[in-house]
């Protein structure tokens, strides 16, 4: 009986050597990251106590985007309204929320893949019999609306760059409709090198031109349908920055490559941008001096510059030095608290550091 139980043993162990290793087993599990498919849109009619109904066309993009339309019926008369923002996903209640927080019909539960059901201000079921669902389209929807948008816009050589303050997200800017509006504000507003300003506006996206390795559209541009205003010194939430390049004490620590000497007593010299009326005013190293300035994209001039006329015993080499940098200046780079002052070759004329 042992043998035969002995015999048993090594037949199962030849056979299962035979076969080799076994792979584990795995339960079926859904490998898609995303709830819903990406991008997509949804579209519906939910009702509306006042009129016939309200269409629904929401777009979700896989950069976080949503693009949501509504357009109220009213008999032969429509209302239609456009906004964007950032989604986001909540996997333990299977809700999707448009914007920061959930609220009124801006949040969605997920019924499937191609079905969501819009929810009331605490995210529970509309009570109501009427459908409040949609439906993913076969197709994406282009979404051509301009929308109201405020970012920060900043200009890298000769593309602009805009960065949507309700999502964070930035889009380069098509040079067409009205972004020569949006560049020209820019660029006449005094701002350091390659700064973002905030600015409102009107736009819509669009594909750009390019494609991937896949085929697929590259990444979406901003068209600038109108240009409203633009707010220096300002961010997205309103709170007032320091802009680097202006209101900022510039003491000059390096003349035509050699650093700047001071004789014992000797007062720093010096420049202020003032940002309102491009107004400068500082110290030469004998004289004060005041004047204007110039700013646009790269192009950095002092004009009508003039001076106090104080007989000095020392710094009078030093003021001729750097007086006559400013006035050869038509350039500027700004870097690391460092103002470099350039002319129309960009070679360096002066350095200046921020006072602290």
């Amino acid at each position: 009986m042992k043998s035969f139980s002995l015999f048993f043993l090594v037949v199962l162990f030849a056979l299962s050597g035979c076969t080799g290793p076994q792979p584990k087993t795995t339960q079926s599990t859904d490998k898609s990251v995303d709830p819903i498919p990406l991008p997509s849109t949804y579209i519906g009619r939910i009702p509306c106590p006042d009129c016939d109904g309200i269409d629904i066309v929401l777009n979700f993009k896989k950069n976080g985007l949503y693009q949501l339309r509504k357009t109220t019926i009213k008999g032969k008369t429509w209302d239609s309204v456009a906004e964007i923002g950032r989604w986001k996903y909540d996997r333990t209640e299977k809700l999707i929320v448009l914007g920061n927080k959930r609220g009124s019909l801006k949040t969605l539960q997920l019924v499937d893949r191609d079905t969501l059901r819009l929810q009331d201000v605490e995210g529970k079921k509309l009570t109501a019999k009427q459908n409040y669902e949609l439906h993913r389209n076969p197709t994406p929807d282009p979404f051509p609306d301009s929308v109201r948008m405020r970012g920060m816009y900043s200009a890298h050589g000769d593309t602009g760059f805009f960065t949507e303050c309700t999502t964070g997200i930035r889009f380069p800017v098509a040079t067409e409709k009205a972004y020569r509006e949006l560049a020209n504000a820019y660029n006449n507003t005094p701002h350091g090198q390659e700064e973002q300003l905030l600015v409102l506006l009107e736009g819509s996206l669009q594909q750009g031109p390019t494609t991937n390795d896949d085929g697929e559209n590259g990444t979406e541009e901003l068209v600038v349908t109108r240009f409203l205003n633009i707010f220096p010194g300002q961010g997205c939430r309103g709170d007032h920055r320091r802009l680097s390049l202006f209101n900022t004490t510039w003491k000059l620590i390096e003349i035509n490559g050699k650093p700047v000497t001071l004789a014992d007593g000797q007062e720093e010299p010096y420049v202020i941008l003032d940002i309102k009326g491009n107004r400068m005013h500082g110290f030469s190293g004998c004289n004060r001096f005041f004047g204007t300035y110039l700013i646009k994209g790269e192009i950095f001039v002092f004009n009508k510059m003039a001076a106090t006329r104080m007989a000095c015993m020392k710094g009078l080499s030093l003021e001729d030095a750097f007086l006559e940098a400013m006035h050869k200046t038509e350039a500027y780079r700004l870097q690391d608290g460092i103002l470099e002052l350039r002319d129309r070759d960009e070679h360096i004329l002066a350095r200046l550091q921020a006072a602290k």
